[in-house]
């Protein structure tokens, strides 16, 4: 005979949109996060008295009275979203491709001549080198596998006659 010990059972913590929201009435021993908002961040020229409300409004509305440096631009782009894609040129596209046939792997210096050359990021420079490795690779892949089947029929096609 086995001996079972009797556990109580658990109280789970309920959920509600009104807990959660801290409308429930009762008193939150937390202290409120600050949410990340990098448009709030960069109006720091604001009063404190304001309401986050009205900072966010007016800081949406006349962007601070300040243009966005790359670095904002691409916080907030992460925040709204990811970044818009890039388009290639026809030309850029072709003096990548003739570089690409050179080096496979350029390195940081080459990526940041590119990238001076042709108007555009190094990191995109990066990835566009990256991406193209790997369509490089899916298309080598999947010639190996035509030869392959290519052979199995011709020896099925042996075997048969």
């Amino acid at each position: 005979m086995s001996s079972t010990a009797v556990r109580p059972v658990e109280r789970k913590t309920v959920f509600t949109i009104e807990r959660i929201l801290g409308l429930d009435g009762k008193e939150q021993s937390t202290v409120p996060v600050k949410p990340h908002r990098p448009w709030i961040d960069a109006c720091s020229n604001l009063v404190g008295s304001e309401s986050q409300f009205t900072q966010e409004t007016k800081c949406k509305q006349d962007s601070c009275d300040r243009p966005a440096s790359d670095s904002y631009k691409r916080t907030l782009n992460w925040y709204i979203g990811r970044r818009p894609r890039t388009a290639f040129t026809g030309a850029q596209i072709e003096i990548l491709e003739s570089i690409f046939q050179i080096n496979s792997y350029p390195g940081i210096d080459l990526r940041e001549e590119l990238a001076k050359r042709l108007e555009l990021e190094e990191d995109r420079i990066q990835i566009w080198f990256q991406n193209r490795r790997a369509k490089l690779k899916r298309s080598h892949r999947e010639s190996q596998f035509l030869m392959v089947k290519r052979a199995f029929s011709n020896l099925h096609g042996q075997a048969g006659h």
